[in-house]
């Protein structure tokens, strides 16, 4: 599904008019609607703008799914740590 359908679908889940839509996004009411048709691209401040009013993050509304948690490591750290956790194999079997 394309962003302008999630944004239309969402508006009208939750019963908002277009032209509410775009009196908030200080917008004339068909211009609003050439977005919502996706005759117009959004931009990363009305797509922001269009959140705040929806009350959605923008990560749910572009379905970005983030398997990340912050203690996750990047092939740089994984090599740091397994050079020093074989440092430490090294200086036990010294010992």
């Amino acid at each position: 599904m394309e962003l302008y359908e999630k944004i239309r679908n969402i508006r009208e889940d939750k019963d908002i008019k277009q032209k509410d839509m775009a009196k908030y996004l200080n917008m004339q009411p068909t211009t609003y609607n050439a977005y919502e048709k996706g005759k117009r691209t959004i931009s990363a401040e009305l797509l922001k703008n269009i959140c705040t009013f929806l009350n959605i993050s923008a990560d749910e509304l572009l379905d970005l799914k983030l398997n990340k948690s912050p203690n996750d490591l990047n092939d740089e750290n994984t090599q740091i740590i397994n050079k020093i956790k074989n440092a430490l194999l090294l200086s036990q079997k010294r010992n």
